[in-house]
């Protein structure tokens, strides 16, 4: 069966420029490639404005140098990305040559901290074995010390005995010797007891035993010359009482001597513990600082390697972007040179081959007005306007009525196809911007939110450190004052000791001047007594009557002044041994005070840095807290503000671009009409010929 001629027609306009590539320029939608695809094969049948020929040539036209624009753009972008790349690029290669010298630094300063604190702790062991070895020093000193102490003590009461039986001896000797005439039996036995008491005592030297032993057995043996005996004994007496108080004098002064040396090592020994213990806690010091700052270093190390990390990632990623993004331009380039090479080729093709051919298709035809058809496009678009709710489409059909009235022939299809082709136009510029709009918003409301929470994690997060550290500070504060406190108590405690230990010492002063001048005094005492009666007792009494010394009286008061002689030492003894003991005992408090007192004093005054720095620390936070509200507020102003722009819309985007899409949709079918009654023109004009 035989196609109609319209149809053939149409056909062969159809397959004329199948072969043509109709290109997707950057950034536009297929709907808009629907409507350039309509508009380029509808001017291909229309004999309305020139012939199909013509048109396409000015298409095509068209399109290269819409293609050649969209290049334009495409390279301005292009090179505003590379410079961005390089920008970006350069700031990541700089933070990374940062960060590694930041490691070099940090791995140095870890370096150097580990070995202040390998330092420290050589040191820390060498000095406590110094202290320790001091110590042991001193406690082996001060042992040996007291066993010189107790051995003069136990020698000193011996010699003092030795010394006390003598004179008592010495005095029961002569008071018995004094003013005897002829053989006293009876004193003689009394001298021999006593003299053999004497013979017991350990500290008598072995001759003057020798002599009493003698003495002995020749008034045992012989008593008829107890005077010569007599005097003899009296003469060893007094030797032996002057060799014992020789002896007890250089006991006293070796005492005297040891006690010297022995504080002279004392002293030296406590210096070298002060001093070792000063440096140890110097060096414990060092030691805290050092690994302080090790720590300190390992941290930052550790932050840096991850920034390091993240920034070579992130520089990579980058590179691997724009390399993408180089060769995609490339071959974009490319694809536009061959696009327009075809264009150019098409047009110029159509231009040479078909000038002849066009003349004689065309340049004859006569078009007429078909109002029941314009009529039916203007109802069609009426009542889509009033279907999708547009008043402008029903503007447009009232428009394309009046044309319709106004216009005759070939002008109404041209008046009336660039009316709908505008509002075509217009609806496509309203997508796109509408389009644009919204991937506005998105970006906008996306990235506000994303700051939002960004802040918000910021703002709790150091609100976490503030509370932290506020916490520290109240912690730190309690024990700066409970230390000071503590310091208080061992400075009044101090007070109150050496207010006691003054006292006591001026007690003991006096005591002991009281009881040196009462020795001393006895001593002149039984000095005198005992050169008086002493020389009288062995004189030849006169036979006339006179006056003789009270010899018998005289030995009873010496025996109570050398008794008094006696107590009188040993409170002194005691007295010092008080003193002595109530001195070391507050200098070993004392001294304990003072390491009480330096140990706080330093545990305050780290305790009071750590304090200042945990305050500016804390400052630091508030302000750094304030500054991310005051972004906050302003993140949550600016979102306050899209949301009113992006979201206080009656309908939704995708309920607008439907109906933007049905629109279209309908004006297109009214092209198509229109269309379709320009090919029905080109059927009439073969039919005639």
């Amino acid at each position: 069966e035989e196609e109609p001629a319209g149809s053939g027609m149409a056909q062969a306009g159809e397959n004329a420029f199948s072969h043509l590539p109709i290109p997707e320029p950057a950034g536009s939608s297929s709907l808009e490639m629907r409507v350039l695809a309509v508009s380029v094969f509808g001017a291909a049948a229309s004999t309305v404005v020139g012939s199909p020929v013509t048109k396409v040539i000015e298409l095509l036209g068209s399109l290269a140098a819409k293609v050649t624009k969209e290049g334009d753009e495409e390279g301005r972008q292009y090179d505003q990305f590379v410079e961005w790349c390089e920008d970006n690029a350069k700031s990541l290669q700089h933070e990374l040559s940062n960060a590694e010298s930041r490691k070099e630094e940090l791995a140095a300063s870890i370096e150097k901290s580990e070995s202040d604190i390998e330092e420290a702790e050589t040191e820390i062991g060498e000095l406590s074995e110094s202290i320790a070895e001091a110590e042991k020093d001193l406690e082996r000193a001060t042992q040996v010390r007291t066993a010189q102490h107790n051995d003069w003590v136990n020698r000193n009461a011996e010699l003092s005995e030795t010394i006390d039986t003598l004179s008592r001896a010495l005095a029961l000797v002569k008071k018995n010797v004094a003013g005897l005439t002829q053989v006293d039996v009876q004193a003689v036995s009394k001298v021999t007891n006593t003299l053999t008491v004497l013979l017991d005592g350990t500290s008598i030297a072995n001759d003057d035993k020798a002599h009493l032993q003698a003495f002995l057995q020749s008034a045992s043996e012989d008593q008829d010359e107890p005077k010569g005996g007599m005097n003899a004994i009296i003469e060893i007496l007094n030797d032996m009482l002057e060799k014992a108080g020789s002896q007890r004098s250089s006991a006293e002064k070796a005492e005297t001597e040891a006690k010297f040396n022995f504080e002279m090592v004392k002293q030296s020994l406590n210096d070298k513990i002060k001093h070792d213990n000063k440096s140890l806690g110097d060096t414990k010091h060092r030691k805290a600082s050092a690994s302080e700052e090790l720590a300190v270093a390992q941290g930052d190390l550790g932050d840096t390697d991850k920034d390091h990390a993240a920034d070579s990632a992130s520089l990579q990623t980058l590179q691997t972007d724009c390399m993408v993004k180089a060769s995609d331009h490339e071959a974009s380039v490319k694809e536009r040179s061959e696009e327009l090479k075809a264009l150019a080729a098409a047009k110029k093709v159509i231009e040479d081959k078909t000038g002849g051919a066009s003349s004689r298709a065309y340049g004859l035809l006569q078009v007429s007005s078909r109002s029941d058809d314009v009529s039916e496009v203007a109802r069609m678009i009426r009542h889509l306007g009033r279907q999708q709710k547009d008043f402008a489409l029903g503007l447009l059909s009232t428009q394309i009525s009046s044309a319709a009235q106004s216009s005759q022939g070939a002008d109404v299809f041209a008046k009336i196809k660039g009316l709908i082709e505008k509002m075509i136009q217009r609806l496509l510029d309203d997508a796109k911007a509408e389009a644009g709009h919204k991937a506005y918003c998105d970006k906008e409301m996306a990235e506000t939110e994303a700051k939002k929470a960004e802040h918000e994690e910021d703002i709790e997060h150091l609100s976490s450190k503030i509370k932290k550290g506020e916490s520290s500070k109240a912690k730190l504060t309690a024990e700066i004052a409970e230390l000071e406190a503590e310091l208080g108590q061992i400075a009044q405690s101090q007070k109150e000791m050496d207010s006691q230990r003054s006292e006591e010492h001026a007690a003991y002063v006096e005591a002991k001047a009281d009881y040196e001048q009462g020795v001393e005094g006895v001593q002149m005492a039984i000095k005198v007594l005992k050169e008086y009666y002493g020389g009288s007792s062995f004189v030849q009494q006169p036979e006339v009557s006179t006056h003789s010394a009270a010899s018998g009286e005289s030995s009873g008061i010496i025996g109570l002044l050398e008794v008094a002689e006696s107590d009188f030492s040993k409170l002194l003894a005691e007295t010092e041994a008080d003193e002595k003991d109530s001195e070391d005992s507050y200098d070993k408090q004392t001294k304990a005070n003072k390491i009480a007192k330096a140990e706080k004093e330093t545990s305050a005054k780290y305790k009071t840095k750590e304090l200042k720095d945990t305050e500016a620390e804390l400052a630091e936070l508030s302000g750094d807290r304030t500054s991310e509200q005051s972004e906050l507020d302003a993140v949550l102003d600016y979102y306050s503000s899209i949301k009113k722009q992006c979201v206080a819309k009656p309908d939704s985007y995708q309920v607008r671009k439907q109906r933007r899409e049905a629109e279209i949709e309908g004006l297109k079918n009214a092209l198509d009409i229109l269309e379709n009654q320009a090919v029905s023109f080109l059927a009439v004009r073969s039919s005639r010929k």
